[in-house]
């Protein structure tokens, strides 16, 4: 009997980092660096965009820093959506440069399908999310907006809950996510079950780790400019990241190991 490798696994998400530049400065947040950040290179990115047409993945998530910030986001944004037209396109921002910049809303309406939208105190984005969301929203677009519960007061919770009602958008909330804010460390076991839905963060050097909230200075698994890239998105992993034993989203799947994708006969 001779065993052939099944329909590879496909990708949930692949995140692009492509700025640690951002017009705000929150407390909580580990991705940004102010106005003191810096922008991914057009040689860069393309060659990200060509490694990812290698693999089979859904979408495809822009973020930073605040993406919108990074002197060539439409160029970067028209680039991805031209060669990888299959995927959902997913947009990270505080929605700032959206409100206030004609040619950036133009952008993210051309090549956008998703727009999450943090908003809280920390942003300090309430009259800006309230001008993009109709806008976004009569554009068809998908519109999440997310609020972390210890930056903003109830008032505004309702506020935000009563836009997104009015226009067909989504309001969600979470705490305080990022790594090390001083919770108490994890009990690790399995790996993660978040890690199991296979997602790659692509960071500003090129450098990738497969979960959302790791910093790839310290757990960088492979790069982009790996030959074996395409292999090594998929490939089993059986221990944890330095970041999980502080991570707030971390839950034990039971797994022992991420799974190699199945043979069959």
């Amino acid at each position: 009997m001779h065993l052939r490798p099944s329909i590879p696994r496909t990708l949930k998400t692949a995140k692009i980092k492509i700025t640690t530049k951002c017009n705000r400065s929150c407390d909580f947040c580990i991705f940004a660096d102010g106005a003191q950040g810096e922008n991914m290179s057009l040689d860069l990115f393309s060659t990200i965009l060509t490694r990812l047409e290698e693999i089979p993945f859904q979408q495809l998530h822009i973020n930073g820093g605040e993406p919108t910030v990074h002197r060539d986001f439409p160029w970067l944004s028209e680039a991805a959506r031209t060669r990888l037209p299959d995927k959902v396109m997913v947009l990270g921002t505080n929605a700032i440069t959206l409100a206030r910049n004609a040619k950036i809303m133009e952008a993210a309406l051309r090549s956008y399908d998703q727009i999450l939208i943090g908003c809280d105190d920390e942003h300090g984005n309430y009259d800006e999310v309230h001008t993009v969301v109709p806008r976004l929203r009569a554009a068809g677009k998908t519109v999440v907006v997310n609020s972390v519960l210890e930056g903003i007061t109830s008032p505004r919770l309702v506020q935000l809950a009563d836009l997104c009602d009015r226009h067909g958008a989504i309001h969600v909330t979470n705490h305080v996510h990022h790594v090390d804010v001083g919770q108490p460390a994890n009990e690790l076991r399995g790996i993660c079950d978040r890690y199991l839905d296979q997602h790659l963060m692509i960071e500003m050097d090129g450098s990738c780790y497969r979960c959302f909230n790791a910093m790839a200075k310290d757990d960088s698994e492979f790069t982009i400019w790996d030959e074996d890239f395409a292999a090594k998105v998929f490939a089993p992993r059986s221990h944890h990241f330095r970041f999980c034993l502080r991570c707030h989203e971390y839950t034990d799947s039971g797994s022992g190991a991420v799974p190699t994708p199945a043979l069959t006969a």
